[in-house]
Parts: C-alpha cells; sequence; structure tokens
C-alpha cells in the first residue's frame, strides 16, 4: 500500500479559481448590459428616424392649400370656443344674480 502524500493547501487554488470565474462573469454581465444599452439606443433612433420619415411623407400626401385650410379651421374653432367659455361665463353671472335677487 502506497502512503498518501500530501497534495498541499488546495484551498486557495480553489478560492483563486472561484475568484476569476467570478470575475469573468461579472466582465460577460458587464458586456452583455452595455450591448443591451447599445441596441435600445439604436432601437429609439430607428424609432425617432421612422417616425420623422412617416411624418414627412404624411405631410407630402396633403396639399399645402388643404393643410392651410385645415389650419385656419382649427384656429377659427378655437376663437369660436373661447367666445362660448366667456359667453357661456356671462350668462352663469346674470343666472346668479337673477337667482340673489329673489
Amino acid at each position: 500500500m502506497t502512503p498518501l502524500r500530501d497534495t498541499g493547501p488546495r484551498l486557495p487554488v480553489e478560492k483563486k479559481a472561484l475568484q476569476d470565474e467570478l470575475e469573468s462573469r461579472s466582465n460577460q454581465v458587464r458586456s452583455a448590459e452595455k450591448k443591451l444599452q447599445y441596441k435600445e439606443l439604436e432601437s429609439q433612433e430607428q424609432i425617432t428616424y421612422i417616425r420623422q420619415e412617416y411624418e414627412t411623407k404624411f405631410k407630402g400626401l396633403m396639399p399645402a392649400s388643404l393643410r392651410q385650410e385645415l389650419e385656419d379651421t382649427i384656429s377659427s374653432l378655437k376663437s369660436q370656443v373661447n367666445f362660448l367659455q366667456k359667453r357661456a361665463s356671462i350668462l352663469q353671472e346674470e343666472l346668479t344674480a337673477c337667482q340673489g335677487r329673489r
């Protein structure tokens, strides 16, 4: 029977191997996070580009005269709404005053 040889302390070697493995995995995680951030940024840029392209095409489909007419109509309607809100406010004040006299 051969005597067992002492191979020396293995714990520090195993600890070093585990630390190296941990560091390697941490680097992989950081690398993956950076790639993900890059892909997210790239996706946002693509979305912005597509949105701008869509808006440009959409504007090109509508004749300038029609677009101006619609913008004028919107302005007119906003003005009418403001006028009607002021008129409603005045009528409400008159109604409140009449009810107060009774």
